[in-house]
């Protein structure tokens, strides 16, 4: 078992704090998929080392909130990094940590903090995690949130796949520098910041990530304007781009999405031949094309599970991933939901049916099937497959990934044709905007092209861990605990018709404190006294119930 190139340099930099450094903030620019949830546990040593109490790990989503909290309890990293760690899940509630090393949270929850969070690093040294980072925009609300958080933190830890957003505007916390057309990103070792860069060149030398092919398909368009006037184009793939917006906006509302949708489909059913376990991820624009969509694979013949999630970040979507994860459902419909916190492996195959055009968006949908599959075999046979339309802008993407693979595959080449080559050792998006005015008549599919984007040269420990581990985390234990107690309490109080309210009421008065602020070890103790205070066996009084209804009384005479 060995660390990535990222995670040794994290483990340096750390190191050296402890020896002595003067190093405070940590930027870390690492590729999708690349394995930045192991960073706060390295970063986890300060604690141990003593030189800081507690963690506060920040990230955009529930689904992150859920792997953060996992990932510490993750037998193979606790092996790995000998570390005995635990933090848990909360969203504004008092006592965060419940006697844990740290706890999880949302950008949306420090946005409606009320001065909770601000009075518990003022309290504790805290390490700061910010994941993905570029969520939170400059100035915003969120920025207004974290800011003094930042600046109270013991150390700063950023995470982040993309240094830009979708929308063009500046990331908080991030250091800019002008290049004469602009502002920039300026990322830069300094006397108290030390930066990381693992990028997509990095992790397919170390396969950390497994390479993509895209299946890019070209379309035909007709529309109608506003005026009447009828227009078409015979390609997206050539169009000017001054009709994309239309063009794209018709092909995915027609034919064209359904032929697409049925190509790659067919794609992945022939994959799973091989690969029984593969999933794939439908991303549509919004929920009644997701519907569509999901209509149009029934009139298929479509028999594999699938269910529809939104891109709202509630618990009903969480459930869905979870089920997705738990290998409970085969196909994932989702809208615009294709971004950090989605972390299957399984996912072999991405549909794009949506008219997002941003770098980072792309980025991160193309990194949801770029994962290594532990049960899809050796990973010189894993490939993540998307099949998107061939217009400009998803090509002018495709392009730039492409490009940043460049050198590693001619590297590669040359390694090959010269002999030697040696095995392996070791929210801001830009959706294009929907026209108006426009009746969209007809589109179809009238060609496809592949581009495959680079195979990996060192191999990664095969044990990788499953993402659907069946670990206990401190929020279940917690929650379960909590149901026990619960549970108990109401059976007694049936049997022995008391109001539930009563019992709790002298449970609180024996440990002073509420069952929803204890830490583990103190609801055990609760469960403890709670089923040795009242016995189930025991039955107070003669245990019979008193109807709920009034009963007629016994009459035993009759007037005549």
């Amino acid at each position: 078992m060995s660390l990535r190139k990222h995670q040794v340099e994290l483990s340096k930099i750390i190191s050296g704090i402890i020896g002595g450094s003067k190093i405070r903030t940590v930027y870390c620019h690492c590729t999708p998929g690349s394995g930045k949830s192991i960073l706060p546990i390295i970063a986890g040593k300060l604690i141990t080392a003593g030189l800081a109490d507690k963690m506060i790990w920040i990230a955009p989503r529930l689904s992150l909130i859920d792997q953060a909290e996992r990932e510490f309890v993750n037998p193979y990293f606790r092996e790995l990094l000998n570390h005995r760690l635990l933090i848990r899940s909360s969203t504004n509630e008092n006592n965060p940590c419940r006697g844990l090393h740290g706890f999880a949270t949302t950008y949306n929850a420090v946005g409606m903090d009320d001065g909770a969070l601000q009075y518990e690093l003022q309290r504790y040294r805290y390490i700061l995690i910010l994941d993905e980072f570029h969520h939170v925009q400059e100035d915003s609300l969120w920025h207004k949130k974290i800011q003094p958080l930042f600046d109270m933190a013991a150390f700063r830890v950023l995470m982040t796949g993309t240094v830009e957003r979708g929308d063009g505007t500046r990331i908080a916390f991030m250091p800019y520098r002008g290049n004469g057309s602009g502002l920039v990103p300026n990322l830069l070792d300094t006397g108290d910041t030390s930066v990381i860069f693992y990028g997509r060149e990095d992790a397919l030398g170390e396969r950390a990530i497994i390479p993509l092919s895209f299946h890019l398909s070209d379309a035909r368009a007709e529309w109608q304007e506003r005026t009447g006037r009828r227009r078409s184009i015979t390609s997206i793939d050539t169009m000017n781009e001054s009709l994309a917006s239309k063009a794209i906006y018709t092909a995915l509302r027609t034919e064209f999405a359904e032929e697409l949708l049925e190509s790659g489909l067919a794609h992945w059913q022939e994959h799973r031949r091989r690969v029984p376990g593969a999933k794939c991820l439908v991303v549509t624009s919004n929920i009644e094309e997701a519907k569509r969509h999901t209509k149009a694979m029934k009139a298929m013949g479509f028999g594999a599970r699938f269910e529809i999630a939104t891109s709202e970040d509630s618990p009903a979507a969480l459930k869905v991933i979870k089920k997705m994860k738990a290998g409970e459902m085969d196909v994932l419909v989702t809208v615009a939901m294709a971004y950090e916190g989605l972390n299957i492996p399984a996912v072999s195959h991405i549909i794009c049916l949506t008219r997002i055009r941003s770098t980072p968006w792309i980025e991160q949908m193309t990194a949801r099937a770029n994962r290594i599959d532990p049960g899809a075999g050796p990973y010189d046979e894993q490939m993540g497959h998307i099949f998107a339309p061939a217009d400009p802008l998803f090509k002018e993407i495709v392009s730039r990934i492409e490009a940043e693979q460049l050198p590693m595959l001619r590297d590669r080449e040359a390694a090959e044709k010269s002999g030697r080559a040696k095995p392996g050792e070791g929210d801001g998006f830009f959706l294009q905007p929907s026209p108006g005015g426009i009746t969209a008549l007809s589109s179809g599919l009238t060609g496809k092209r592949e581009v495959v984007l680079g195979n990996g040269a060192k191999n990664i420990p095969q044990n990788i861990p499953y993402e659907n581990a069946e670990l206990l985390l401190p929020s279940e234990i917690e929650a379960d605990l909590l149901g026990q107690i619960e549970s108990h309490i109401r059976i007694y109080a049936f049997k022995n018709r008391f109001n539930p309210k009563q019992i709790n009421g002298e449970v609180y008065e024996h440990f002073y404190k509420a069952r929803r602020d204890m830490t583990i070890e103190e609801l055990k103790k609760c469960l403890a006294h709670v089923q040795a205070q009242y016995p189930l066996s025991r039955i107070r009084g003669t245990g019979r119930r008193v109807p709920t209804k009034a009963q007629p009384f016994p009459c035993t005479w009759r007037n005549e």
